[in-house]
């Protein structure tokens, strides 16, 4: 790769690399200087802004001046000097210097009257107001013989002094102040000329500060006493500055081994010129923005969308306010509201244009129009609040497989230039797909361990659920095992859908990829696997339970049907039965979905083995009953957190299917032998959760004997 380094953005000498036309006007500029024969001093001002190629323009000037044999030329930098006495003081320096070099006779060098005036008029400098001092010292004898030593040597040598002075509008407004203080003060001298080159309306601004009165303009009025020539930098076509940006983005892309297809280029060059081209001003932020595509692109390279961040970077240069907004603002452009059901849309959506019109105030009509144009581009949801276009699911999920700035999965990343800790690089899954094509789930786990973590396991696997559709037989196959192998490590917090949590979608991509699979043969076989090969009866039941029926309510031909499913419970309830043989391996607190596990083992397992074994357990350890009435209780989420709910009818009849009632009733009062029953259903009970749950189970199998005793003398009497 070539090496390519972040533009200085420094000005150019070379007539030859003017890409803006300044050259003539340069030229011209100096020939007028250099021609002129009147003694009298002269002030030229370069007007431009900030970026515009002033600097490139005094080089020009110089470069053009150097070649005249009686100018001599001074670039004075007023930056170099810490406070107004030194500026002053080294200009006279300066300008001593500048003219004894272009004196090839022997006689006495001005310098020599600077060093002996020089000590006095440090001194003099340091008191009271400066400026008013250095009237009264030029007014002395001493400081008067300096000034005419200098025009007469000038006029003798027939040579005549330019003071070119950059960047002014860069000082600090005090310093700005000293400056044209000095110019005022001295361009009086003959045979001088001063070139100063900055943005009127910042020193004038300044100027104004200090000069001014209450009268709006007094700054622009006190520049115009003292610059004598103005002149405005030549505005640089629009079309050349464009082809100028666009030849520094193409290098940048260049240096970053991005080939944009056609498609990429006419959606950047037409959203570029309809959103930001007319805010492009300056070769500055021209450089300014291909500077930071330098640092962008190779970064989010294969991250990002690399048009949508190009955009996005361009709004950061040229639009600073509207990149505020859209970092600030995520759900503005990311949500559309039209689609909250019960909500005040209309109310919504002028908060939204309220919101953005306050953003947008600074901007011309017209201005506005093309910074909304641009941003429903990048946003597409945008468009409700404007056009009344809204998208749906489908769109988000194509958004999110081209990476763009829309998608909530990647909006992030075009701020920070990084990955979070809860996103995971597409690089690192790209290169996860290639590697499952070509080696064993043993060792694809281990590349998935590399990538996975608590915090970013939710992103990983919605990521490999949303490509794969696309993924080959192989892959299909290698990675269906590989994450049923670390099926226990993925997180499985308890929240609203728990299903959509990290263990319940990685549960669910096993049978993404088993649907993936073109014949049946080739789809048993890989559920058989998952089953075999997850880390845990827990996970490999939760696999079960998402592999696609094909059911005459819900036809799926890549689905298992009726027999085929029976098959694959049997497998299933075999293995339960091997890892639950041992009543010590019944941990009920360890399987999120024990009920789930029992009824499989119950309904496609031994006759009677699962129930024999859990009553044995109920038996053998007085609290295991406690747990197991537990586990079959939902669990309430809100503002409290999460917890327990009580036991229900349909928990009651849920586990009536596994044991018998009566042998959980005997367990309980085996615990606990006198409890009262209430007449009405037991909860909110201040007593231990054993407890609550023995008084609720009770009291719902009270009522269901109570119904079978009704029932059955019911049936007799009808008899």
């Amino acid at each position: 790769m070539d090496q390519h380094n972040y533009s200085s953005d420094a000005p150019i000498y070379d007539p030859a690399l003017d890409q803006f036309n300044r050259f003539p006007f340069a030229k011209r500029v100096a020939n007028v200087i250099a021609k002129r024969n009147d003694p009298s001093s002269i002030v030229i001002g370069i007007y431009g802004a900030w970026g515009d190629g002033k600097t490139s323009v005094l080089n020009f000037i110089e470069r053009e001046l150097q070649t005249v044999e009686h100018v001599v030329c001074l670039k004075f930098n007023p930056w170099r000097f810490g406070d107004e006495d030194q500026m002053l003081f080294n200009f006279f320096n300066d300008l001593a210097t500048a003219i004894d070099r272009s004196i090839e006779t022997k006689k006495e060098r001005i310098a020599d009257f600077v060093a002996k005036y020089g000590k006095p008029l440090a001194t003099f400098f340091g008191k009271g107001e400066v400026a008013d001092e250095i009237k009264s010292f030029f007014s002395s004898a001493d400081i008067e013989e300096l000034r005419k030593r200098i025009e007469k040597l000038l006029e003798e040598e027939k040579k005549r002094v330019v003071i070119l002075i950059d960047d002014i509008d860069r000082l600090e407004k005090n310093e700005i102040h000293a400056l044209f203080r000095l110019v005022k003060l001295t361009a009086d001298f003959k045979y001088t000329a001063y070139v100063l080159a900055f943005d009127k309306h910042v020193v004038s601004s300044a100027l104004q500060e200090r000069y001014g009165d209450h009268n709006i303009g007094t700054g622009k009025s006190f520049l115009e006493k003292i610059i004598q020539v103005p002149l405005e930098l030549p505005l640089i076509d629009s079309e050349d500055l464009r082809n100028f940006c666009f030849k520094e983005i193409d290098q940048v892309l260049n240096f970053s081994n991005i080939e944009l297809s056609e498609e990429d280029v006419r959606n950047y060059v037409s959203n570029f010129s309809i959103g930001l081209e007319s805010f492009l001003k300056t070769p500055r932020q021209a450089k300014l923005y291909s500077n930071i595509l330098t640092f962008s692109l190779p970064i989010l390279k294969g991250e990002a969308n690399i048009v949508d961040l190009m955009l996005i970077e361009g709004i950061r240069v040229l639009l600073p306010e509207v990149y505020a907004l859209i970092r600030d603002n995520r759900d503005l452009f990311l949500k559309d509201s039209t689609s909250i059901i019960g909500y005040d849309n209309k109310k919504e959506k002028e908060r939204k244009k309220e919101l953005i019109d306050s953003a947008l105030n600074e901007f011309t009509h017209e201005e506005k129009e093309q910074i909304i144009d641009l941003l429903c581009f990048l946003f597409p949801k945008f468009n409700s609040i404007f056009r009344n276009i809204s998208y749906g699911k489908e769109s988000e999920i194509k958004w999110a497989e081209k990476q763009r700035i829309c998608s909530p999965q990647y909006f992030q990343r075009y701020f920070t230039y990084a990955i979070t800790t809860k996103d995971v690089s597409d690089k690192a899954i790209k290169e996860l797909l290639i590697f499952s094509e070509h080696n064993s789930p043993e060792e694809i786990v281990y590349k998935i361990k590399e990538i996975l973590t608590y915090k970013n396991a939710e992103t990983f696997i919605s990521k490999l659920r949303r490509l794969s559709k696309r993924f080959t037989p192989l892959q299909s196959n290698n990675l269906a095992i590989s994450i049923a192998r670390i099926g226990s490590q993925l997180p499985n917090p308890v929240q609203f859908f728990s299903p959509l949590n990290p263990s319940g979608q990685g549960a669910m991509f096993t049978g993404d990829c088993i649907e993936n699979l073109k014949t049946r043969e080739e789809r048993i076989e890989l559920a058989k696997q998952v089953i075999h090969n997850a880390d845990t009866i827990s996970f490999a039941a939760k696999c079960f339970y998402w592999f696609r029926r094909d059911t005459e309510e819900h036809p799926n031909p890549q689905g298992f049907n009726e027999e085929e499913y029976s098959k694959l419970a049997c497998i299933l309830a075999k293995r339960i039965s091997l890892e639950m043989s041992n009543l010590g391996d019944i941990e009920v607190t360890k399987l999120d979905n024990f009920p789930f596990v029992l009824l499989i083992w119950n309904e496609y397992g031994e006759s009677n083995e699962a129930r024999n074994a859990i009553t044995k357990k109920i038996r053998t350890e007085k609290n295991f009953v406690f747990e197991l009435l537990n586990c079959y209780t939902s669990t309430a989420i809100g503002e409290f957190g999460s917890r327990k709910s009580g036991f229900s009818k349909e928990n009651y009849f849920a586990i009536k299917k596994i044991i018998n009632p009566i042998v959980i009733e005997n367990a309980i009062k085996a615990v606990f032998n006198d409890l009262e029953l209430d007449e009405s259903y037991p909860e909110f009970l201040d007593v231990s959760r054993n407890e609550e749950l023995a008084r609720q189970f009770l009291w719902i199998h009270k009522k269901f004997v109570e119904e079978e005793v009704n029932e059955a003398v019911t049936d007799i009497g009808k008899e």
